[in-house]
């Protein structure tokens, strides 16, 4: 057996069945485009219709091969648009205020169609209405087919829309800014899904047999993507990184500060998070404590303080980091009910305040309509995404207050989505971390909080409104089932705990003695490692989870000072470097699929 073979059958053998090595974004096949620019892309049985700008005129295209079969020239100078509905081809120019229609076996032109909207970049016909894509307003545009009526119209992904595709279920997105593909869901516009694109302009999209063609403007290339499956999430994108995490103390005053202990988080492995060897502490903890909720946390005892000493703790490791982004599809969020063993989730705390009539009365009112799961989390994330800025201001006050006043840190916005989203009956947590602050190297000293809502089908998912606040449909979709590379979570937590109270990362209790106060300097520095991964452009991602289910016991958290562990076998990350293990091997005598670049 060859080698990459073996390494296939290895994988097969460590993973069920419902994971496989392909993954949403892969490129399954490519072809050589046809036309000198690309404007139009749609799908007929076995051949691919393409506008091309410079003729300009349409060419119909055999899809196995990529070769010409047909040709006829359009009116107008600008083609952008093409979509095929019920054996008519419809034809958008980007220059026109109508859309041509053509038959697809004759040469015959029915009449026009009037269009009100703005530069056509895209089309797509779902069954039964017209489908458009804004370039000028970077809109998407559902609109009447018989007479151009505009039926409803939503904020485009990003800025640079350029393609439009239906699979059947779902509107797909191509922005040439961003070389991204969006899901777009049809009711609202919200993103649900991305994708990198396989080339640097995607500039038209059509939808087939789950799959999407994409015709690229820059490489001139037709690439055939396939359609995410039924892995719960991809991770992308990766690096290697040193991190410390360090808390000075300094006593203060002419008294001594008695009876110091430091509780410090100790982070662990979760999706795009992986601990490349043991942490080093210092000094040696006086022990390592699980709370109530399964955060591991190192306990340094430290006794006496003097005015003018001071004292540090630490840990530090290597990590592997890397995005991570949840394929979330709303009918699996709602297929299943969330189980009664999740209830430990639910409950209040001070800075949920659950009890509140005014949290009561906004929840209500934001979730007003929505019957299921998903759309009761995407409603209440989208509200906080929208109604709270940004302000770092002293305290953390509780969700009631937070929405009211209209402002929050990220440990507010936190508060606020945790508790609206256990008010609507969703499990919800939060976590803390360390974050990379724009340079490789780096420090930080202020830190992040984000939410997690636990949904059926897909586990522990992050929510982070704070980072989706004032930005465009797909920057927002991205934060809803996503997270950077650039981050590593140290804490997760459901609430308040005598060892970390309602903070993060680190806490410290202490007495003093006469007149003593303790100065604190938490801060964390980020290091790039210089072994690693080779930098390729094109991997497939390195790890598809195999486990849709928490890390954490549904029975509800440990109890205080217990300590959590799961058997190997049923270990996600077991099968996890499982799968790596064969991945690497497979990469020592050749090439997986692409991975996309950073932006």
């Amino acid at each position: 057996m060859k080698p990459c073979a073996f390494a296939a059958a290895l994988a097969a053998l460590c993973l069920p069945a419902s994971t496989a090595l392909a993954y949403g974004g892969q490129v399954l096949s490519e072809l050589p485009c046809p036309v000198d620019e690309p404007m139009g892309l749609a799908v007929d049985g076995d051949f691919l219709w393409i506008s091309d700008m410079t003729a300009p005129a349409v060419v119909k295209v055999r899809a196995a091969d990529g070769a010409i079969v047909s040709r006829f020239e359009v009116p107008g100078f600008a083609p952008t648009g093409l979509a095929v509905r019920d054996g008519t081809l419809l034809i958008a120019d980007r220059n026109l205020d109508y859309i041509t229609r053509r038959s697809t076996s004759t040469e015959l032109s029915p009449s026009t169609i009037p269009f009100y909207e703005q530069w056509p970049a895209g089309m797509a016909w779902d069954g039964a209405h017209l489908w458009v894509a804004d370039a000028r307003n970077a809109k998407i545009h559902e609109i009447d087919a018989d007479d151009g009526t505009t039926i409803q119209s939503f904020e485009a992904p990003a800025k640079a829309p350029s393609g439009l595709a239906f699979d059947g279920r779902y509107l797909w997105v191509a922005d040439h800014g961003k070389d991204e593909l969006y899901r777009v869901d049809r009711r609202d516009g919200a993103v649900l899904t991305i994708l990198p694109s396989p080339g640097p302009y995607p500039n038209a999209l059509a939808a087939a047999d789950g799959t999407l063609w994409v015709a690229d403007y820059q490489t001139r290339r037709l690439s055939r993507v396939a359609l995410p499956d039924d892995t719960p999430y991809v991770e992308d994108q990766p690096r290697r990184v040193h991190i410390s995490y360090s808390v000075a103390y300094r006593g203060k005053g002419t008294g001594t500060v008695s009876n110091l202990v430091s509780y410090v988080a100790v982070p662990r492995e979760i999706p795009g998070q992986h601990i490349l060897g043991a942490l080093k502490f210092d000094p040696t903890p006086s022990r390592v404590i699980t709370d109530a909720w399964g955060q591991q946390i190192a306990v340094f005892e430290l006794g006496s303080l003097p005015a003018g000493k001071e004292r540090t703790v630490r840990w530090e490791g290597d990590f592997a980091l890397y995005r991570l982004r949840f394929h979330i599809l709303p009918e699996r969020v709602n297929r299943d009910p969330i189980p009664a063993s999740m209830k430990p989730w639910l409950a209040d705390g001070k800075k949920y305040d659950l009890s509140s009539p005014e949290l009561a009365a906004i929840v209500d009112k934001v979730t007003d309509g929505k019957t299921t799961t998903y759309d009761k989390a995407r409603a209440i994330y989208e509200h906080i995404a929208k109604v709270i800025t940004y302000d770092r201001s002293a305290g953390w006050d509780d969700a009631a207050a937070v929405l009211k006043r209209g402002t929050g840190s990220c440990s507010e916005y936190t508060f606020a989505l945790v508790a609206m989203l256990r008010k609507a009956g969703i499990p919800a947590r939060y976590v803390g971390a360390v974050s990379e602050r724009g340079d490789q190297a780096s420090f930080d000293d202020v830190f992040h909080r984000w939410a997690e809502a636990w949904l059926p089908g897909y586990g522990w998912v992050p929510l982070d409104a704070n980072a989706a606040h004032g930005e465009p449909p797909g920057e927002r979709g991205a934060y809803f089932g996503g997270r950077s590379n650039r981050q590593l979570v140290t804490t997760i937590e459901g609430g308040g705990t005598p060892y970390l109270d309602w903070s993060y990362n680190s806490y410290e209790t202490w007495d003093a003695m006469g007149d003593a106060t303790l100065e604190t300097m938490p801060i964390a520095r980020y290091r790039p490692l210089e072994a690693g991964p080779p930098p390729a452009a094109a991997s497939a991602p390195s790890v598809l989870a195999p486990r849709l289910t928490p890390a954490e016991p549904v029975s509800g958290p440990p109890a205080s000072g217990d300590t959590h562990t799961q058997p190997r076998g049923s270990d996600p990350w077991f099968a996890a470097v499982a799968l790596l293990l064969a991945a690497a091997l497979g990469l020592a005598v050749g090439r997986f699929g692409a991975r996309s670049q950073e932006p």
